[in-house]
């Protein structure tokens, strides 16, 4: 088999994984954002795995494109909350929901709806304190990424 070049963009692996079964509307109501919380897992390996037919090697390269691209977006998005860039924190957020439903992160992706919400609505107070919330999801989420990796 010839070996995958990884691409530079997130989003080509994420179109054909949302043509392929991604994100399933059991996951993430956006009008509510309804996501299931009860879980301890920030990533549920096991609908992801699902959605890319057990395809660990993709699962694999769907983390290391998310990797690559997300300390950007996070930058942005913590640049926009600290000059009170409303319209900023609701692009950002709205990219950073779409990559982590991708990959099953619906806790992560609630709170990037919560912010998204938030600067489409011009509130700027609360907005650090969900930012935070964010950060610390995203962390964890970047630690279980590694964790799967480590056991593939």
């Amino acid at each position: 088999m010839a070996p995958r070049v990884p691409y530079l963009s997130f989003w080509p692996h994420a179109i054909v994984f949302i043509c392929i079964g991604g994100l399933s509307p059991k996951v993430f109501s956006e009008g509510a954002n309804e996501v299931n919380v009860a879980t301890p897992s920030v990533l549920n390996i096991k609908d992801l795995l699902s959605r890319v037919d057990n395809d660990r090697e993709l699962v694999s390269e769907l983390f290391f494109i998310f990797k690559s691209v997300f300390p950007s977006h996070l930058q942005r998005l913590s640049d926009a909350v600290a000059k009170e860039l409303p319209n900023q924190v609701e692009a950002e957020s709205h990219t950073l929901k779409g990559m982590l439903l991708n990959l099953s992160a619906a806790r992560a992706a609630a709170i990037a709806a919560d912010l998204e919400n938030m600067g489409r609505e011009k509130r700027i107070t609360g907005v650090s304190e969900v930012f935070t919330e964010f950060q610390s999801e995203a962390e964890t989420l970047l630690l279980q990424m590694e964790s799967v990796e480590f056991q593939q």
